[in-house]
């Protein structure tokens, strides 16, 4: 069957998720180097050539696939805390280090956002911008329901913190032996801590001034 070019606003939506659904499968195989419109090309029914409809660069294309997996996360976490059930602030932590630690590849994507907005358009990033303002509200929501004692502006302040720790901790994540090994030279000998181990007490400092009621 020969190529046809998309007409319908449906068949538009289909390509870019082919298009968006390579693009993941390459990242995940082999980070930012495997990503290219080349490399996308391979993976889909249509040509590379055809992809700049739709795509200017292949940062556009990993900066909605972020836009994507950031609403995925943020959806799973609004189900991890029901309204109806308290918790303690150690519970709170540990949910939230384990869905972190289970989104390793989102984070290596989010770590990298600044540079993917430097070379997008405008519409892509105001698209992606848009998704984190609608996020953020996410964990004031969850807190205002675990410690109804405290003001909105903690809560405010946790948001704007938990967004800056999510875009920064993926290096903690990706360590090989050698700077673990250098690591623990620099700390006069010390064992490192493990990345979970480092995540649940960051975000035990985080939340240390929080009264849960659980």
């Amino acid at each position: 069957m020969s190529f046809q070019r998309a007409r319908k606003a449906e068949q538009i939506q289909e390509r870019r998720q082919e298009i968006l659904d390579a693009a993941w499968d390459l990242f995940v195989e082999g980070g930012l180097e495997m990503v290219t419109f080349s490399t996308i090309a391979k993976r889909i029914s249509f040509t590379r050539q055809t992809i700049y409809t739709y795509y200017r660069s292949r940062e556009e294309v990993l900066l909605d696939l972020l836009g994507i997996h950031v609403e995925k996360f943020y959806d799973y976490v609004r189900h991890m805390f029901p309204t109806d059930k308290y918790i303690t602030q150690r519970e709170f932590c540990q949910r939230l280090t384990t869905h972190l630690l289970t989104h390793k590849k989102m984070l290596q994507l989010f770590s990298l956002h600044i540079t993917l907005e430097q070379n997008s358009r405008y519409e892509n990033i105001l698209e992606f911008k848009r998704i984190m303002y609608e996020a953020f509200p996410t964990f004031c929501d969850i807190l205002r329901g675990q410690c109804p004692e405290e003001k909105d502006e903690a809560f405010c302040h946790f948001c704007i913190t938990i967004m800056i720790y999510i875009g920064s901790i993926y290096p903690l994540m990706d360590q090989n032996p050698l700077q673990l090994k250098a690591l623990s030279e620099a700390m006069g000998g010390l064992e490192v801590p493990s990345v979970e181990e480092t995540v649940m007490s960051s975000l035990l400092l985080m939340t240390a001034s929080f009264r849960f009621v659980g």
